[in-house]
């Protein structure tokens, strides 16, 4: 008697192929499949910015400051719902306020 050994691999013809789901047809519903399938995005996205124009002139200041400092500066900003920007103008007005009182 000659057989052969399976290995395992012995139901293989019963195996069928399913129907497949619909391609997706728009970026969000791709993007939405390839993670499910353990595919990240490679698209950097995009920072979202909150623009308001000022009529005065502008330039830009860079400063070395403490970690606790910056913190508690955008903390507050954040808390006051107000730019950088706008934060600092209100800090740069209270300049010399102390002195007259």
């Amino acid at each position: 008697m000659n057989t052969k050994p399976s290995f395992g691999f012995g139901k293989l013809a019963e195996i069928q192929p399913t129907t497949p789901e619909p391609a997706p047809t728009n970026a969000r519903d791709v993007d939405r499949a390839a993670e499910k399938l353990g595919f990240p995005s490679r698209e950097v996205p995009t920072r979202r910015k909150r623009r308001t124009t000022v009529d005065e002139p502008t330039d830009q200041l860079n400063l070395r400051a403490t970690i606790t400092d910056i913190n508690r500066f955008v903390e507050w900003c954040e808390a006051e719902r107000m730019s950088y920007r706008e934060g600092f103008g209100r800090l740069v007005s209270k300049i010399g306020q102390s002195d007259s009182q």
